[in-house]
């Protein structure tokens, strides 16, 4: 299984000199500068994820007959 982060070993160690969350309605991001001179950003896209279910109802307890995979949509696209 995945793990459900990212590391980003080249700031591993380094001194933060400054961090900023940008907002732009065309471009999100966090930045970090380090005191080295060297800089990082990382982009926030935002997205929706979907995970269909096809299911029996009635009377009691709801069964789920088939599970489909998750889709995501980024950017108004699947």
């Amino acid at each position: 299984m995945p793990k459900p982060w990212i590391e980003l070993k080249e700031a591993r160690g380094k001194k933060v000199k400054r961090m900023t969350v940008e907002f732009d309605p065309d471009y999100n991001c966090v930045a970090v500068e380090f005191t080295d001179g060297t800089a990082m950003s990382v982009d926030v896209i935002p997205a929706v994820s979907i995970r269909p279910q096809f299911q029996q109802v009635g009377t009691g307890d709801t069964k789920i007959l088939r599970n489909y995979r998750a889709k995501v949509n980024v950017a108004g696209k699947f």
